[in-house]
């Protein structure tokens, strides 16, 4: 409220010469006054109008005392100034009125000088006051301003990084859309899995309990723990088969071409001792060598497949390396150079030891990556959960070989979200997709062999967390 002349001014007291002698002083000094003969009237207007100042005795008889009639404005409007008035005036009724609330004491008789001094110096305080009342709304409302200014910066980038996870794991899965949505289920196992472990009361685990950051840096580990595959051959990262497209039909090829070359040198060789064309010895003879070459063929297309190989399959490859096929420029070539015979002799899956090297690489390139984002304090652990979700119990993970006090318990989690999902997963290129229950009794199988930590897979099976992405799953047949 600001000082606008004439400033309104109340003079309380019950001898009616002197209010009216002070009211005229102060209406010639240009103040809006006027007076109330006791409390009761003087609260009375108070609740009607504003007044900067009030004066008043301190003995009124028949009615509020001056002290009460502070204390009742105080309540009513706590801006008013009081200024108390008395012809009793003691060190003790000094300090109540003070403490009552009041701004100044005046002792009668007095001057008026003594009057217009106390009210300026009020009127000065309230200024003062009302100032720094203003000051400090138009601060808040800068701070009120300036906060919500923030939030809504600190909501546009949080939209802006969620946008970045979400593309990022878009271009994950461009390259590879046979595991599209692997990223998003993990994630969605790995939070259900954590918030598992906060309602766990007791075992390794039941002192554990992951603040809502905490939740949320699991989140985004988990959603981009595959991101390194960018940086992974495309041919590598969706090799279905050991041996693929036209480097496959190129043996074939040379295969089919050994059969026509070795019918035409059996036909020279015939025709050279002059023996007759004998039509059903020479269809004999095709029928013959075209059985050998199915055989071949069969023998490739069995050992080309990602499952596991039966010994007796890689021993009967051995058989096909002295073979040789007559290449345009003449010479004789080996018919399976011995790269090939050593993919097709892969003990189980499609990849040689060069190529998993290069797929497990995709953890280092996912950390290194990470790694150069900003994160806050609070989410700076997600480049180390996304780096050790292959890790092992035993040491047998990769790509650091830690062991179970170095891996993270967030990577812990994910590990056991990461390989579920994976088996369970719609059929690949290079994997069928296993049933829920085979699923979970491969995960025990890996947790008895400290692959997986058996008390995060309790929680898992228990809390039916791999319940959370059925929806993704083809029904049975």
């Amino acid at each position: 409220m600001s000082l606008t002349p004439p400033i309104p001014i109340l003079i309380v007291d019950d001898e009616a010469d002197l209010r009216d002698l002070l009211v005229e002083a102060m209406v010639d000094e240009g103040y809006a006054a006027e007076g109330a003969e006791g409390g009761t009237q003087a609260l009375a207007r108070v609740r009607e109008q504003h007044f900067p100042v009030i004066f008043t005795d301190l003995n009124m008889p028949g009615g509020l005392s001056g002290l009460e009639l502070l204390r009742a404005v105080h309540e009513e409007d706590p801006r008013t100034m009081g200024i108390l008035m008395t012809g009793y005036a003691t060190t003790e009724s000094a300090i109540q009125a003070l403490k009552r609330g009041a701004y100044d004491f005046i002792q009668k008789p007095f001057k008026l000088a003594e009057i217009e001094a106390s009210l300026a110096r009020a009127l000065e305080h309230y200024r003062l006051l009302r100032e720094n009342e203003a000051y400090q709304q138009n601060l808040e409302r800068m701070v009120e301003t300036r906060t919500q200014e923030i939030l809504g910066l600190k909501n546009d980038i949080e939209r802006l990084f969620e946008g970045f996870v979400n593309a990022s794991v878009t271009a994950i899965e461009a390259r590879d859309p046979s595991t599209s949505g692997h990223s998003s289920r993990v994630a969605e196992l790995t939070v259900g899995l954590a918030e598992a472990v906060n309602h766990t009361p007791n075992g390794p685990y039941g002192g554990l309990h992951f603040t809502p950051i905490q939740i949320r840096e699991i989140r985004y580990a988990s959603l981009l723990h595959d991101f390194g595959k960018v940086g992974v051959r495309e041919q590598v990262l969706v090799k279905a088969k050991k041996i693929e497209g036209e480097h496959l039909e190129s043996i074939f090829q040379r295969l089919h071409q050994r059969t026509l070359e070795s019918m035409r040198d059996r036909m020279l060789d015939a025709w050279s001792k002059g023996r007759a064309y004998d039509h059903e010895a020479v269809g004999g003879l095709l029928r013959q060598q075209e059985e050998e070459t199915r055989r071949l063929m069969d023998l490739v297309r069995r050992s080309n497949e990602p499952t596991v190989l039966p010994q007796d399959v890689a021993q009967e490859l051995d058989l096909m390396q002295d073979l040789t096929y007559q290449h345009w420029s003449g010479d004789r070539r080996i018919l399976m150079d011995p790269g090939d015979l050593d993919l097709l002799k892969i003990p189980k899956g499609s990849l040689s030891a060069q190529e998993r090297e290069e797929i497990q690489s995709h953890v280092t390139y996912t950390y290194r990556f990470l790694s150069q984002i900003p994160w806050t304090s609070e989410l700076a652990g997600v480049p180390e959960i996304a780096w050790a979700h292959h890790e092992r119990l035993n040491g047998k993970g990769y790509p650091r070989q830690l062991t179970e006090p170095d891996i993270p318990v967030q990577s812990k989690l994910m590990a056991v979200s990461d390989v579920y999902d994976a088996l369970t997963a719609a059929d690949r290129p290079y994997k069928a997709a296993v049933s829920i229950e085979r699923s979970l009794e491969i995960l025990e199988q890996e947790a008895r062999v400290n692959l997986l930590d058996t008390e995060v897979l309790r929680i898992f099976i228990e809390a039916r967390i791999f319940e959370r992405t059925t929806g993704h799953l083809r029904p049975a047949p």
